[in-house]
């Protein structure tokens, strides 16, 4: 097994907390994939880590995961998943308003993206 992987149902809550506690801040906007497996390296969690615990709430709709796609060859393999809690508010559509969270955060890094990179 991977020193890295989920060996504990305590290793798997501390995953769970530390995504949710990263999706929970910054007014609870979306999120890269790849800036929740950031926030887990700080705790010495590598991504394999991360996946399982990712599809678990997923499933259990705490969380919506929303893979893009970009053209650009310059982001061949790159990890472009959006995160969001699907939370419901006073009149608001869970699911809907996690889609919105995703698209507001994906069309603001492809719009930043596609402002400053230029293929050569």
């Amino acid at each position: 097994m991977d020193d890295n992987a989920v060996r504990t149902p305590g290793d798997a809550e501390k995953i769970r907390e530390v995504i949710l506690r990263t999706l929970e801040s910054r007014g609870k906007k979306a999120r890269f994939v790849t800036e929740l497996s950031a926030a887990l390296a700080r705790g010495a969690v590598a991504q394999e880590a991360l996946e399982p615990v990712l599809a678990e709430l997923a499933a259990a709709g705490v969380i919506m995961v929303r893979d893009h796609f970009c053209a650009d060859p310059h982001l061949a393999g790159v990890d472009l998943r959006v995160a969001a809690l699907v939370q419901s508010g006073p009149g608001a559509d869970a699911q809907m308003s996690a889609i919105r969270a995703i698209d507001e955060a994906w069309d603001k890094w492809l719009s930043e993206y596609l402002a400053n990179h230029r293929c050569g």
